[in-house]
């Protein structure tokens, strides 16, 4: 029997485009997430209503180490495909922080 976040961490980009209909709030998921991993980005920004989940981060110039980062979500984005996408910002394995995602996925959202 296979490990289904193994085969996710094995197969990034056919992970990341995957959809779901179910009913959340995708961005609410996505800032939640990028809350819980604490990116080193100084400065990120979540586009809504993107045509695929994509995440794009760089430098800012002239400000030392400190860098930007971009996650694009799309409205039919699954939750583990924002999971994933937002590993991608995460200073700690990957395989951790998605686990750690998806146990939050099953939670209540904080009051």
């Amino acid at each position: 029997m296979s490990d289904p976040l193994f085969e996710i961490l094995r197969e990034p980009a056919r992970a990341i485009d995957e959809t779901d209909d179910e009913p959340f709030d995708r961005v609410a998921f996505a800032r939640r997430a990028l809350h819980l991993v604490r990116p080193r980005a100084a400065i990120v920004a979540i586009c809504e209503g993107a045509s695929r989940m994509r995440v794009e981060s760089g430098r800012l110039w002239g400000r030392g180490d400190e860098r930007w980062a971009m996650v694009a979500v799309p409205p039919r984005a699954s939750r583990r495909a924002i999971a994933l996408a937002v590993t991608e910002l995460a200073s700690l394995p990957g395989a951790y922080v998605l686990d750690l995602l998806m146990d939050e996925a099953t939670r209540p959202p904080p009051a």
